[in-house]
């Protein structure tokens, strides 16, 4: 890889590139930029314990779109 590292570089900076040792991903070269929104989006999770009573509530009672389940046939 270090020979070409200016070439997989430039690939990463367009789609993710994994690393792969034994046949399987170790690591993955990705744009900084892509890496910190991921980051972001890591934080964006609670745990049950974290939500409010009115954001457990509105879980508990919220109705499925018509187009969400149609798409039921593709999960079973």
């Amino acid at each position: 890889m270090s020979k070409r590292f200016g070439f997989y570089y430039d690939e990463a900076m367009t789609h993710p590139i994994a690393i792969e040792r034994n046949g399987a991903a170790r690591v993955v070269m990705l744009p900084a930029s892509e890496f910190e929104r991921l980051s972001r989006l890591d934080h964006l999770a609670l745990s049950p314990q974290e939500l409010s009573d009115e954001a457990i509530h509105a879980i508990r009672t919220a109705t499925p779109s018509a187009g969400s389940v149609q798409n039921d046939q593709y999960v079973d």
